[in-house]
């Protein structure tokens, strides 16, 4: 962006069916976020990308799909007439090429290169494909040659005179003659600027060409050319950053070493220690997926008694639990119970708030806590350390969750100076965030700024779950705030963030968020969509923090449309509730339980319900406010109108407490336009059917019928009747 700022920007990316999933997320953050600029990404790829990336093939935003057709024979002969600068081939020759072309440009350019170098009579015999022309061509290089290329597809796509002077135990001068003579004949370019200092990068100018100069190496010799690859790439001095480079090359020298009979001394120790070392930069560059996939193989390559793998089944633990979220709590339980053996307390004290994160997401709080305890107690004693500072941060978090928001602001301030002190950008958006999110709820607005501040460290560290949650907790505050669009708009950016990351856990919070914000537009099928997901994996056995919430808008949602199911979704929303403790998941879960059991006739219950709100620790407002207008009305059905109106002295004013409060005193009018301004439509449409004004209760109908709330469309038509 900063490029296109100053010109306009085209970015070319080839060959992407080839591409790793991390420069495919890349590429579909880019085209989706970059705006405001002159910048255009132009793509080309096989069809077999879209197997991959379904949703590239159109309807993606920003962006258009052309499909290339094979060339004609007419179009293949003008391409290889101007290539070769000549307008006839021999009648039978080009009759051969067009047939094996088969509309391919690549072949046809290989063979005017294969012409190039041996001339028609030779280049007759024509392969079947591009792979046996490109084969062709090698077999007539000098050996000389011939060495250098293969010795350079060990290297990849990308390849430098320095690597390649080591592989093959050339010297440089050697070497560079040899890839200046291959840069003629076409099968590499020398590139104009090289990642590596002081070295001459070339690449090959096809990949195809570099696979097939790679398969024709014998299988005896490719382990040692991977290991003198490696020793080159250790000599930069620069592994912690060439780490997944250099894996991969000890990796294929293990493999084609055990494969030959040959010695592995030390490879697999190399191996396993790139691995680790390609895991840890894959978490500094936000990647959890690579860095489970190479956490993973270092593991099988890692002694059971080495006093390190503790440490890295932790690490993989982490990375795992990250990238497919679930239950990751056993080899978390292996990991705390090997530190603890170890005496790596610090470590340990990670391995308990892994554990208590694990929990928490699955509604278990009082695993959960048992796991918080556990971890404080094992920085307790500490100094000022990043382990204490982390530690602290989550206890903050889980106060602030548990609306206990004095402890939360108090410990998230110790966390704050501490992180700071050490510099480190992820504690410091946590605590903030924890911080802001306590002050807000504490009737303190001035915790939207540090919010935004925890947003912007987050975004700067690239620390995507950080910056995902500061986001999420500010969509929180603005339907406090009476702020839906904006609310919603938050919780759509949080799940894009999490998406490009690959961030399990982030984007299932964030679609867990969206349930209620599809139910507030009226967007109710999309809503039961996303809420049936999480219910399906809760009655498989995964519950997630936010299936209650999916059991409870379901609830309502059977229950307007006069459909089967809403008392045992609501039923079951209590019991996750419960377990979950957290006020933001019991109070609203209650709350329109009360309603579903008022409206199904089980009144008893209902009233039941009201008293507990009012009675338990945390007010109705302190929460979120789904189900904050229908205690109201239930409120006024019951005649207890005053004692509602006490509960709703929260010292927090917001729309929807204004709105509560209109209805509990008589002024239904009121609290329907607060509740059109906040964007509630439900809560609107079903303000003005009780207000019993034949124009609003035609207002609620329009809705009701959008949305097929077939119960209240039944009920307000039998008001209008009675008022016609």
């Amino acid at each position: 962006e900063a490029l296109a700022e100053r010109r306009p920007l085209v970015l070319v990316f080839e060959d992407l069916q080839w591409a790793d999933d991390g420069l495919l997320d890349f590429v579909d953050h880019l085209v989706e976020w970059a705006s405001g600029v002159p910048l255009l990404c132009v793509c080309t790829a096989r069809p077999e990308l879209l197997e991959r990336r379904p949703g590239w093939g159109g309807g993606k935003r920003n962006a258009t799909t052309i499909s290339l057709s094979p060339l004609t024979e007419t179009e293949t002969t003008r391409l290889i007439a101007a290539l070769l600068e000549r307008s006839v081939l021999p009648a039978e020759v080009q009759s051969l090429l067009l047939a094996r072309a088969g509309g391919n440009p690549l072949y046809a350019e290989e063979y005017v290169r294969m012409v190039q170098e041996r001339g028609v009579d030779e280049a007759a015999d024509l392969p079947e494909s591009v792979q046996g022309i490109i084969a062709a061509r090698l077999d007539g290089l000098a050996p000389a040659e011939k060495d250098v290329l293969q010795d350079a597809a060990v290297l990849g796509k990308v390849l430098w005179v320095g690597a390649l002077s080591e592989i093959a135990g050339l010297a440089r001068w050697t070497v560079e003659e040899r890839l200046h003579a291959l840069e003629r004949k076409e099968f590499v370019r020398r590139e104009q600027h090289s990642s590596v200092a002081g070295e001459t990068e070339y690449a090959f100018r096809h990949i195809l060409v570099r696979d097939v100069a790679y398969g024709q190496i014998p299988r005896s010799r490719r382990g040692d050319k991977h290991r003198a690859a490696a020793e080159w790439i250790e000599s930069l001095g620069r592994s912690e950053e060439q780490s997944e480079l250099l894996a991969h090359h000890y990796l294929e020298a293990l493999e084609y070493a055990k494969a030959t009979d040959q010695d592995t001394t030390g490879l697999a120790e190399r191996g396993r220690l790139a691995l680790r070392d390609a895991g840890h930069r894959a978490v500094e560059l936000a990647a959890p997926a690579a860095a489970a996939r190479f956490y993973a193989a270092a593991l099988k390559l890692w002694p059971q008694e080495d006093p390190e793998r503790s440490e890295l089944v932790l690490r993989a633990a982490e990375a795992n639990w990250w990238t497919k979220g679930g239950d990751l709590s056993a080899p978390a339980l292996e990991a705390r119970d090997g530190l603890l053996a170890d005496g790596r307390t610090e470590l340990a004290a990670e391995a308990e708030l892994l554990l208590a994160n694990i929990f928490w997401y699955q509604g278990d709080r009082s695993r959960s806590s048992g796991h918080l305890l556990a971890a404080r107690k094992l920085v307790d004693d500490l100094a000022v350390s990043r382990t204490k500072a982390h530690v602290l941060s989550q206890v903050s978090r889980f106060h602030m969750l548990a609306a206990e928001f004095e402890p939360s602001i108090e410990i998230g301030r110790e966390a704050l100076e501490m992180a700071e002190t050490l510099g480190l950008a992820a504690d410091q958006a946590a605590a903030l965030n924890n911080i802001g999110t306590s002050r807000v709820s504490n009737g303190d607005f001035g915790g939207i700024e540090d919010l935004e501040r925890s947003i912007e460290i987050a975004s700067g560290a690239k620390n995507v779950h950080e910056h995902g949650r500061g986001i999420i907790n500010l969509a929180v505050v603005m339907v406090m705030l009476g702020e839906l669009e904006k609310a919603y708009e938050l919780e759509r950016t949080a799940g894009d963030i999490s998406r490009a990351a690959g961030e399990a856990v982030g984007i299932r919070f964030s679609d867990g968020n969206i349930i209620k914000s599809l139910y507030w537009r009226g967007e109710w099928d999309e809503s039961v969509r996303v809420a049936d997901s999480f219910i399906v994996d809760a009655e498989a056995g995964t519950v997630h923090y936010m299936s209650a919430q999916a059991y409870y808008h379901r609830a309502g949602i059977r229950l307007a449309r006069g459909e089967a199911g809403a008392l045992d979704d609501i039923e079951r929303a209590l019991e996750l509730a419960e377990a979950a403790k957290d006020p933001q998941v019991v109070q609203p879960t209650r709350a329109l339980a009360a309603h579903v059991f008022w409206t199904v006739g089980e009144r008893e219950r209902a009233g039941n319900m009201l008293e507990s709100l009012a009675s338990s620790q945390g007010k109705p407002g302190a929460g979120l406010p789904a189900g904050l207008c229908e205690l109201a009305w239930l409120a006024s059905d019951l005649g207890v109108e005053a004692q509602f109106l006490d509960v709703l002295d929260t010292g927090l004013p917001t729309p929807w407490i204004e709105a509560a409060r209109s209805i509990a005193g008589g002024d239904p009018s009121r609290a329907a336009e607060l509740f059109a301004r906040i964007g509630a439509r439900p809560e609107e449409a079903l303000t003005r059917m009780r207000s019993g004004q034949p124009t609003e209760i035609e207002h609620a109908l329009r809705f009701y019928r959008s949305v097929g709330a077939s119960r209240y469309v039944h009920q307000c038509e039998q008001l209008l009747a009675a008022t016609a």
